[in-house]
């Protein structure tokens, strides 16, 4: 009997989170439009490339000529922004981007993409600090 509860708890949780992540898919496709890294980068000089992973990670390596606004700054809305460029998003994989673009998208931005595999594939040009 308490084999079962605890077997109903654990699959309860494993499709609350595969509907957590399905939404999360449905609302990035709804307001962004994610680029292979060859798009990401024929576009974004005429683009505002925005890291929104946190201030240590961007000041460790970034992609060069990006702007860090992290994810948690968002919060308090996207100001100092152009709504007639692109924004280019990225983080280390698609989930902060996602949601960041969602919160752009409310802000009124609607020209919004997401680098596909994040900064953790990325292999064109960084900046990185010396260690």
């Amino acid at each position: 009997m308490s084999q079962n509860i605890i077997l109903c708890i654990l699959l309860a949780i494993i499709l609350g989170y595969g509907i957590y992540l399905a939404y999360q898919w449905w609302q990035r496709k709804q307001v962004a439009t994610t680029l292979s890294q060859e798009d990401f980068e024929a576009g974004m000089r005429q683009a505002q490339v925005v890291d929104v992973r946190e201030a240590n990670e961007f000041r460790s390596a970034h992609i060069t000529g990006a702007r860090n606004v992290p994810y948690s700054s968002l919060q308090q809305g996207v100001p100092g922004f152009n709504k007639s460029q692109p924004i280019y998003l990225y983080d280390d994989g698609v989930a902060l981007a996602g949601r960041a673009a969602a919160k752009f998208y409310k802000a009124g931005f609607t020209d919004l993409y997401i680098l596909q595999g994040g900064f953790r594939e990325w292999d064109g040009r960084t900046k990185r600090r010396d260690a």
